[in-house]
């Protein structure tokens, strides 16, 4: 009898010790979404704090983030492409101009996968679309500019077509700058990328050699901050930055310290933040992700100008 006791026991326990070891196996968690994030080269402080944000925000939300860099055309096809094998739930397009990369998009979107543009310009076909108000930016940089120059002068402006925003940027710019007759954009470049500050800065070096004289030269517009001080430091070391002024769009630390110096050519930058921009693009994904409507697909970030002489 005793023996039939112990053995019910023993088997009492071994079955709580079965359910108790059954009830501590973790769940496996939920699936996450992955986001896959293609961005256009990390050759400057703005680019480097959207994608660092934009990666931060999905793991932030509980997504998993597959990041590549790619400064050529046919890398970032490559990237999509692999995104798409991989079964990504949605492709972000950061920087450079979303609209050469369409047809990798639709065959993402056959996919079901979601297609979105950060800083990259607008196509229809996009899902979600984020980026400075790029209008913007450029007319108040060419009112900054008009206004310094005290309505009158010739310009050298600084560009590269190749970015979607720089192009919306320079147009703008320029209808501000139809509208004064006595401003001429007399000068301008192309400036390399990634290798901007060196190349910017030899160009306008030579464009200032071969425009000597005080008045030949009133103002400089520089589409990216970048190329906005490797001018400003070529005007200071050829002695003219009592005669020309530089405005530029957008800033990092740099450009503030730049700005700052004593009788620096630098007077403004108008500039939009990559951390909201970067913030505000995962935010309105992942609600797209839940089965959520937005207000808007098509999303503009503010933007505002900052002046050398209002710089602590």
């Amino acid at each position: 009898m005793k023996d039939k006791v112990f053995m019910v026991i023993v088997i009492l326990c071994l079955v709580l010790v079965g359910c108790k070891s059954s009830d501590s196996v973790s769940k496996a968690p939920e699936e996450q979404y992955k986001v896959g994030i293609t961005t256009f080269s990390l050759a400057n402080n703005f680019i480097r704090v959207g994608r660092d944000t934009a990666i931060e925000e999905i793991e932030k939300l509980g997504g998993i983030a597959l990041a590549n860099v790619d400064d050529n055309l046919q890398g970032r096809i490559s990237s999509i492409e692999n995104m798409i094998n991989q079964g990504v739930d949605a492709i972000i397009v950061h920087e450079g101009d979303v609209t050469q990369v369409i047809p990798s998009l639709e065959e993402a979107q056959k996919q079901g996968i979601l297609v979105v543009a950060m800083n990259s310009g607008h196509t229809d076909i996009l899902d979600l679309s984020v980026e400075p108000d790029n209008e913007y930016l450029g007319t108040k940089a060419g009112e900054e500019l008009v206004e310094l120059m005290g309505g009158k002068g010739n310009i050298i402006e600084i560009y590269n077509d190749a970015g979607a925003m720089i192009r919306a940027r320079k147009e703008a710019a320029h209808a501000v700058l139809d509208k004064h007759p006595d401003v001429k954009v007399t000068a301008g470049f192309v400036y390399a990328w990634p290798d901007y500050f060196p190349d910017a800065k030899a160009k306008i070096e030579s464009i200032l050699q071969a425009n000597p004289n005080p008045g030949d030269i009133s103002g400089v517009y520089a589409t990216f901050y970048g190329v906005g001080i490797a001018a400003s430091q070529a005007i200071t070391e050829a002695g003219r930055q009592d005669e020309i002024v530089v405005v530029g769009i957008d800033s990092d630390p740099e450009t503030y310290e730049e700005m700052k110096k004593e009788n620096s050519p630098y007077k403004s930058t108008v500039e939009s933040d990559p951390e909201f921009l970067a913030t505000e693009t995962i935010n309105s994904l992942f609600k797209i992700l839940e089965g959520e409507k937005i207000s808007d697909s098509h999303i503009f970030i503010p933007g505002k100008v900052v002046r050398a002489k209002d710089l602590d």
